[in-house]
């Protein structure tokens, strides 16, 4: 999977879960920081053109900043 992360805004964290869960199978989004609001995109082989396109519009309806993320930063990691 391709992963890509972004800065929402709380209040379009539910409408862009909506939107996505509706292309089943394209991708998973999670919410990896929802203090800053950081959301995970994990795109599925295959459809990262198709969802690049999605996200792009999407992009133009509400604010997504994207952001670099490590997986290690969030506050559930594991720590060793």
């Amino acid at each position: 999977m391709i992963c890509r992360y972004f800065k929402v805004n709380h209040r379009d964290m539910v409408y862009l879960k909506f939107i996505l869960e509706a292309y089943e199978g394209m991708n998973v989004m999670s919410t990896v920081d929802n203090k800053v609001g950081i959301i995970r995109i994990a795109i599925m082989p295959g459809f990262v053109k198709d969802m690049d396109a999605l996200l792009a519009d999407l992009g133009s309806q509400v604010t997504m900043e994207p952001v670099e993320w490590d997986d290690r930063d969030s506050p559930f990691a594991d720590r060793e």
